[in-house]
């Protein structure tokens, strides 16, 4: 129980961890600046990769959540069956939609596997690995909560 705990929530404690991180790089940043005027090369790179951490991988976390913002103003207009054929079908295109960012983004990796960012030189791949995290454990999320649903099941990360 507890590892599966663990399992469904690396994406918060990974975010968390970027946060943390983001504020460390820049009141560093800052200090260097106005005390010592030697500013953090890299600071801004540095900034931009964890901006990504942090708004990418709690993706995830978000969908088991029902945090995602939802337009039901229209809905409420339809019968219920309507409804929730609306809903089915919402659900499983934005599903492809994230399949297939989660696939583009690999194929940028792949296809940029040797390339380095200007300033830092991280590899390229590293750069974008929040992107198919993030991308990848949503389109994970989702498929699950799908199943779940058409086999009547409670999905694996609520408490039981």
């Amino acid at each position: 129980m507890k590892i599966r705990k663990v399992l469904f929530s690396y994406d918060i404690i990974l975010a968390c961890f970027s946060l943390v991180l983001l504020w460390g790089t820049i009141i560093l940043q800052v200090c260097l600046r106005q005390i010592f005027s030697a500013p953090l090369m890299g600071a801004e790179e540095m900034t931009m990769y964890l901006v990504a951490c942090l708004v990418i991988t709690p993706l995830g976390f978000t969908e088991k959540e029902n945090g995602h913002i939802i337009m039901e103003e229209l809905q409420v207009l339809f019968p219920a069956v309507i409804k929730k054929i609306i809903r089915f079908i919402v659900n499983v295109a934005t599903t492809l939609v994230y399949i297939l960012i989660t696939i583009s983004v690999f194929n940028v990796i792949i296809h940029n596997m040797h390339n380095m960012t200007p300033m830092l030189k991280m590899p390229f791949w590293l750069f974008f690995l929040p992107s198919a995290i993030g991308f990848g454990w949503l389109s994970i999320i989702r498929i699950v909560k799908h199943i779940c649903f058409l086999f009547n099941k409670e999905q694996p990360w609520v408490s039981q």
